[in-house]
């Protein structure tokens, strides 16, 4: 049983929007964006959002129904979508195909879709057949003057896309200038945005992170981790303040059904004196929480035992790798390999278990070069095992990404990244749990993510296969589609394909200055 839904009568507003999150009502339960988009835009009296979700992530799917009305998908003229996740589309489409709404925008009369997350901020062009507007930026900064033009031009499609591409943070299909730049738009400040302190829980669902409150701290991140996409997409870096983060808590306890249990996202936490002062704050008041992830270093260690107090049992921190050269490669932890050896036992000492996260398959680093991962990892394994804790591992390839510098370098083929997973498994067989992200998983996030042409013929033909690896390996067969460009990435000399999307804030000279270091430490002409 759902708490905290919006309820009003369809018969009562000027518009009524479906908002449609591509994946599992689980996952979306756990996401704090559908709370944002969903609070946000209900709180105009005109307006009324419905959700829908995916029941499966492949087959058939049912005829989707809203949450709140169980109204048709089909009676919705105004689509909104978030893609996190790039396979999310074909979820998107499976959806739209169960409806009975066209796939291909250009044969789609009754309803406008429009997208954006992080998928669709970073690379809209393989999508851009399948949805009629793209949002370049953060929803408080973006979706109200959308709604505001739908309200006004809604009754004619041509017309309001055609209002909508004059807005500089919006990309239109067909409508769109690309010769000068889309800018991202992006909230200035935090602590003015819109906060849902009400947000839907669920009596007998459990979030991904368990139940709890969601309090965003932070969005964006002060560090330029190479592979990292959102790093790019959520610049600048931007802080809620200590007051606003207590009023928000306080606020959200009126309505949650969690009790004092929170769950703290941001993209490095903690990493600021101000996130510590969070962490002392909630410990003192007799809060528990969970934090999704963690960046290792000095906030870190003081925050251990504050940590601890709050509840989480385990901490999941990415290392990426061990090695040296690849630490070099990924701007990440470079040249503290024994530091972060040092926080992890200091971790297990605390009583922590840990999962830990690697990166292997990076061009030009071999399998002879992995053998420092086993090393660190093996000491570690056998460390925590003394002291009666547990370690695991998340082994994932390098996957590609538009606006990192991963672009131009491209990913490695599945051969070698098939030799080097075997090459962790025989090493590490019988020592430690290791969790292997599908290798073919990252190939279809990189085809997608990369694509310089639109998509959707390969989409539909994927969703009528009912999604899935299976799916696509079928309509990668029938569409005969070439995506070579996964693994030679494109020439740094020349311009991307989304190159007209502008994040600013210095992102192109970041990545050409990683690049051009890169090379050299991995022996790149």
């Amino acid at each position: 049983m759902e708490k905290n839904i919006v309820l009003k009568n369809p018969m009562r507003v000027s518009a009524r929007i479906a908002y449609v999150y591509p994946s599992l009502y689980r996952v979306m339960i756990s996401s704090l964006s559908p709370d944002i988009i969903y609070y946000m835009l209900n709180k105009r009296l005109e307006v009324y959002v419905e959700r829908f979700h995916c029941t499966s992530l492949h087959g058939l799917e049912e005829e989707p129904r809203s949450l709140e009305t169980k109204s048709r998908l089909r009676d919705f003229p105004l689509i909104l979508t978030t893609l996190h996740y790039e396979p999310d589309i074909v979820n998107l489409a499976r959806l739209l195909i169960a409806g009975g709404i066209e796939v291909y925008s250009r044969n789609r009369a009754g309803s406008i879709v429009i997208a954006g997350g992080p998928v669709a901020l970073s690379n809209p062009i393989p999508y851009s057949d399948v949805i009629d507007a793209f949002i370049i930026g953060e929803a408080e900064s973006t979706l109200d003057r959308v709604v505001d033009l739908w309200l006004e031009y809604g009754d004619s499609k041509k017309r309001f896309l055609e209002e909508l591409s004059q807005l500089k943070f919006t990309y239109v299909p067909g409508y769109s200038d690309v010769s000068s730049s889309i800018e991202k738009s992006h909230v200035e400040d935090l602590n003015s945005a819109f906060y849902p302190v009400k947000q839907v829980e669920n009596t007998t669902v459990e979030p991904i992170y368990g139940r709890g409150f969601k309090v965003e701290v932070s969005r964006g991140c002060p560090f330029w981790c190479s592979f990292c996409m959102e790093s790019r997409l959520f610049q600048p870096f931007r802080e809620r303040s200590l007051n606003k983060l207590k009023e928000v808590i306080e606020e959200g306890l009126k309505y949650t059904i969690s009790g004092k249990r929170l769950v703290l996202y941001s993209l490095s936490f903690p990493t600021t004196s101000n996130q510590y002062k969070l962490l002392e704050y909630l410990s003192s008041e007799g809060f528990t929480a969970t934090m999704p992830s963690l960046r290792i270093g000095r906030y870190l260690e003081k925050s251990l035992e504050l940590i601890k107090n709050l509840g989480q049992r385990t901490l999941t921190l990415a290392p990426e790798s061990f090695t040296h050269t690849l630490q070099s490669c990924f701007f990440k932890y470079t040249g503290l390999v024994e530091y972060i050896e040092q926080v992890i036992r200091e971790a297990v000492d605390h009583g922590f278990d840990l999962k830990l996260y690697l990166v292997y398959g990076v061009k030009g680093v071999g399998v002879e070069k992995l053998r420092e991962d086993i090393e660190y990892i093996t000491r570690l394994v056998k460390y925590a095992k003394e002291r009666g804790r547990r370690i695991t591992l998340s082994l994932n390839p390098l996957i590609p990404k538009p606006h990192t510098m991963f672009q131009w370098i491209g990913m490695s083929y599945r051969e070698e990244l098939l030799r080097q997973l075997e090459f962790y498994r025989r090493e590490l067989k019988g020592l430690v749990e290791a969790r292997i992200y599908d290798i073919d998983w990252g190939i279809v996030q990189a085809q997608l993510a990369l694509s310089p042409k639109p998509l959707g013929r390969f989409i539909y033909t994927w969703a009528l296969h009912g999604g899935g690896l299976s799916g696509w390996r079928r309509a990668i067969r029938e569409t005969s589609l070439d995506y070579s460009y996964v693994f030679t990435g494109y020439d740094p000399s020349e311009k991307t394909p989304w190159s007209f999307i502008n994040l600013r804030w210095g992102v192109e000279k970041v990545n050409i200055s990683q690049f051009n270091a890169s090379r050299r430490i991995l022996g790149f002409n």
